[in-house]
């Protein structure tokens, strides 16, 4: 599949394997101390969109110089996809779909003893890309050195009598309700009006898209979300066309967990991963289209 030569993936640790790599031609790596000329030379003939991507769930502290850039970007009249969303961090997405008035999962401090509550960190994936910062960076990014979860492995799938008081106040966690199913889930990908919504399928605990034998995939348009039809379930177009109505990513990944008959968007990414191996499913050539779209309006 041709790639977009039009769009620079300004990336940091996340360019082989990610989504994006197979969508568009060019990446430059991004450092911490990077200035302006870094990014200009990178910019050259054909560039008229950046994409800044690092999996860091705070990745609008990065690099240090970043709203600078942002500016100079502007000045140079380059499109600079997703400006001004950035924070992936799981409290953040719980005050995103809140105010979007769609269903979250933050779990409340008082209820029955006996439900079944998820303890995660406030981090994307327990802050595995935070760990991966030089030491001196870490503070500013990663969780506190005392928080009582370090890795996504870590979460705890607890009884509400059983989690420590202090957790429910504790920044670096967030205590969400478990919420359960079947083995399936759905993962959605979008890239400016097209959006493809693949119903995965995962035993683990933790349900990752992984291309299972009998995962799906559907096509939806950003613009007649609110339409209804096809083989979606109504409830799940309403979650995904009230949040992406109030924040309107150009690119972007949200994860959905469902109960049989309610829908609940439990993760923001904005750096998806997908293998290194381009997906099979025809949907890649569909993402692809969207993203030129979106570039040529």
């Amino acid at each position: 599949m041709e790639k977009l030569a039009n769009i620079l993936a300004y990336e940091m640790n996340a360019w082989r394997g990610y989504l994006i790599s197979h969508l568009v031609e060019s990446h430059q790596e991004a450092g911490w101390e990077d200035d302006w000329a870094v990014l200009d030379r990178a910019c050259g003939p054909g560039i008229d969109t950046v994409l800044f991507h690092n999996c860091l769930s705070h990745a609008a502290l990065f690099p240090r110089r970043r709203a600078e850039l942002e500016r100079r970007i502007a000045e140079r009249g380059i499109r600079l996809l997703n400006a001004g969303l950035a924070d992936m961090r799981k409290r953040t997405l719980h005050m995103m779909l809140e105010r979007a008035g769609v269903r979250c999962a933050r779990a409340a401090r008082q209820g029955p003893g006996d439900q079944l509550l998820f303890v995660k960190t406030n981090l994307n994936f327990g802050g595995k890309a935070e760990l991966a910062l030089p030491p001196d960076l870490q503070p500013l990014f990663s969780v506190s050195p005392d928080c009582p979860i370090r890795a996504w492995n870590d979460y705890r799938l607890l009884r509400r009598d059983e989690i420590d008081p202090l957790w429910w106040d504790n920044p670096d966690l967030v205590i969400e309700n478990y919420i359960a199913h079947d083995d399936t889930l759905y993962r959605v990908y979008g890239c400016g009006d097209m959006m493809i919504c693949i119903l995965a399928h995962s035993d683990d605990l933790i349900k990752k898209e992984d291309e299972h034998p009998e995962d799906r995939w559907f096509h939806l348009d950003r613009r007649d979300m609110w339409a209804g039809g096809g083989d979606l379930p109504d409830d799940l177009r309403r979650q995904l066309a009230g949040f992406t109505a109030l924040y309107p990513f150009d690119y972007f990944c949200l994860d959905v967990v469902h109960d049989g008959a309610n829908h609940t968007i439990i993760d923001l990414n904005l750096t998806p991963f997908c293998g290194v191996q381009q997906p099979k499913g025809q949907w890649l050539g569909l993402l692809r289209r969207g993203l030129h779209d979106l570039t040529r309006r």
